[in-house]
């Protein structure tokens, strides 16, 4: 009976992964950026790698760790863009929903400028957008 219960309770908490499972998996966006979901425990935390694919922008090519949370079909996931090749003084979050292959997010990027960089401006910078990631797996 417990263990009848339980499956009940994954299939509830995440039905839209009952055909194919979540992870791993990997999913591109609309800039040519690429989540990874490499590993999630029972109650829909997990870990990746995102790399930037965004043109025009720093720290492409690399892949930094991102993590997050799924309450199906809710997700959300962050990068912190420290890594031995380039840190980038930024941190990004997603916020979005699940829909079969496609998963629609809002994101919030916050950035420090070091008042002594190339730019000259110094300080705190906050951008936001939308991300739309399809399944490529």
């Amino acid at each position: 009976m417990r263990a009848l219960l339980l499956s009940i309770a994954l299939i509830w908490a995440f039905p839209a992964f009952a055909d194919e499972p979540l992870v791993p998996s990997v999913w591109e966006n609309q800039s040519g950026s690429l989540l990874y979901l490499d590993e999630m425990d029972g109650e829909g935390r997990f870990t990746g790698r995102y790399v930037n694919g965004a043109a025009g922008y720093r720290c492409q090519g690399i892949e930094y760790p991102v993590e997050g949370r799924v309450f199906d079909p809710l997700i959300s996931f962050t990068v912190v863009w420290i890594a031995g090749a380039e840190t980038c003084h930024t941190i990004t979050s997603w916020t979005g929903e699940i829909e079969g292959d496609v998963i629609t997010t809002e994101w919030s990027l916050v950035r420090w400028n070091d008042p002594g960089s190339e730019s000259g401006a110094g300080g705190f910078a906050r951008f936001t957008g939308e991300s739309r990631f399809e399944r490529r797996d």
